[in-house]
């Protein structure tokens, strides 16, 4: 199957190169805080799935955007490119209500840079809300799913966290409900299995084996700059070794399995002590 190799326009290029400049102080601004293991095992080029944990509300992500030279596209929940509710729901609770109030006008401009730039630079939004129309519902997570599949085809990288909380359960909630944990290391939960479909589903309807990269990250938890921050790369994997004959379970919950594993195995490796069984 050969790719169709439509490659990202320069200007967006430039774009995304600049964008990371301005916002990578903000969120990252001492590299000797941060420490990356398994830097070979990053793909340059080509079309390349990342699944990661997602244990923090922004070093995390500048973390894997430090890592990789070339463009990432994140898979993203839908609010996050509103920059009212962006401001309210995510910055504001960051900051506490005393800075908050003595930062509002940076944090209201900051809040709108970021949301607009999600926009521009082709960032996947991927809305979870249910408000009990269930194709409603479902034709909202197959649009994503799509826009994955085809930035896939053509070459791009994605990025998708695997969060540690329910978002069903916290649009316009008071309370946030965790998702079970993963019974590999209580430190990550358990993962949602999208990436094996779109695997599968690249692999079944365009015979396209995507690569897809694991990283496990810690220390990344609210926005301390001094706090060490640890992302461990691993090799990519594939989805072909849970699609033999023989294999009497479902091909995408034994592949979410794996990688869920793989995860915690490098948390582990990268010092986190383990909790697993």
């Amino acid at each position: 199957m050969a790719l169709l190799k439509i490659n990202t326009p320069v200007l967006a290029k430039n774009q995304y190169s600049r964008a990371k400049r301005i916002l990578k102080p903000i969120f990252l601004p001492f590299n000797r805080y941060i420490t990356y293991h398994g830097l070979e095992n990053i793909i340059k080029e080509g079309p390349n799935l990342i699944v990661a944990n997602h244990p923090g509300i922004g070093r995390d992500i500048a973390g894997v955007v430090a890592a990789y030279d070339r463009q990432l596209h994140f898979l993203a929940a839908h609010y996050l490119f509103d920059g009212e509710v962006f401001l309210q729901k995510h910055i504001k609770p960051a900051l506490g209500s005393a800075l908050y109030k003595f930062l509002s006008p940076v944090a209201k401009r900051f809040s709108w840079y970021l949301t607009s730039k999600m926009k521009e630079l082709d960032m996947i939004p991927i809305n979870k809300e249910y408000n009990g129309n269930l194709a409603i519902f479902a034709g909202n997570m197959r649009a994503s799913v799509t826009q994955v599949k085809e930035f896939l085809l053509n070459g791009r990288a994605v990025v998708i966290f695997q969060i540690t909380y329910n978002i069903l359960r916290t649009i316009g909630q008071k309370k946030i409900v965790n998702k079970e944990p993963s019974k590999y290391h209580s430190y990550i939960p358990r993962f949602n299995p999208t990436f094996g479909k779109i695997a599968l589903e690249l692999y079944q309807d365009k015979g396209l084996l995507i690569p897809i990269t694991p990283i496990g990250i810690y220390g990344a938890e609210g926005l301390n700059p001094f706090k060490r921050m640890v992302l461990n790369i691993g090799k990519p994997m594939d989805i072909s070794t849970c699609l033999e004959a023989n294999l009497k379970q479902d091909p995408v919950s034994l592949f979410t399995t794996c990688l869920e594993h793989r995860v915690a195995d490098l948390l582990v490796e990268a010092g986190l002590p383990g909790t697993g069984n």
